[in-house]
């Protein structure tokens, strides 16, 4: 078991990009925070926090140890994309420090609101993620293949055209694909296309794919 801190470091879920998305809780605990740790994008979206700040990046030795540090002292508060249990690194955090130093702090994710703006409900979708994991191509493909309704968080380089060069070449034609873009955003877009159309399209980075299996 972890050593206990004195004050518990806070991992909240910002939602899917709008600020009008974030939880009134969520919002009270960036409030009285002292330190706020987070990407770029998401500590854009508090310009007027008179404290100290830090901004993320892939070192993430350095920033279980900064966290660690900072937190004896001050209230710490990570901010997170979406939803913290929902493919973030807060995973990382709570694994090294221990829950019992951390309070997580639940947000609307953007597959959440993928669902909504598509209506369709997503208690029965299966959830995957290429969002810098390369790797998980053929898994992705898999889990298409064999279920109705799939979600893919994807990026630039892992993105829904090689899902879709996959599914041809294993002859998957008949899937409907809705491409949900900058979700909550002002540049929010919602298209929907087949297997073989999405090949001749441009998507924003911030998406959330959904695959159905409507026949």
């Amino acid at each position: 078991m972890a050593k206990k801190n004195v004050n518990k470091v806070t991992i909240v879920g910002c939602g899917p990009g709008s600020k009008k998305y974030i939880t009134g809780y969520v919002m009270q605990q960036i409030i009285n925070a002292e330190v706020l740790i987070g990407s770029r994008r998401l500590l854009s979206l508090f310009p007027d926090a008179d404290i100290d700040t830090y901004v993320l990046n892939n070192n993430y030795k350095l920033l279980i140890t900064r966290i660690v540090s900072l937190s004896k002292t001050k209230k710490v508060v990570v901010l997170v994309s979406g939803d913290p249990g929902f493919f973030s690194y807060a995973k990382l955090i709570v694994d090294k420090i221990g829950i019992e130093n951390c309070e997580v702090v639940p947000g609307i994710s953007s597959v959440q609101l993928a669902f909504a703006k598509i209506g369709r409900t997503w208690n029965d979708a299966c959830f995957m993620s290429l969002h810098g994991r390369s790797g998980k191509l053929a898994s992705v493909v898999k889990k298409i293949m064999e279920n109705e309704k799939v979600a893919v968080l994807t990026d630039n380089s892992n993105n829904v055209k090689l899902i879709a060069r996959k599914l041809l070449g294993v002859g998957l034609k008949d899937r409907k694909i809705y491409v949900c873009e900058n979700l909550s955003l002002e540049n929010e877009r919602i298209r929907e296309f087949d297997v073989s159309s999405i090949l001749k399209v441009r998507v924003s980075d911030l998406n959330v794919i959904i695959f159905l299996d409507e026949d």
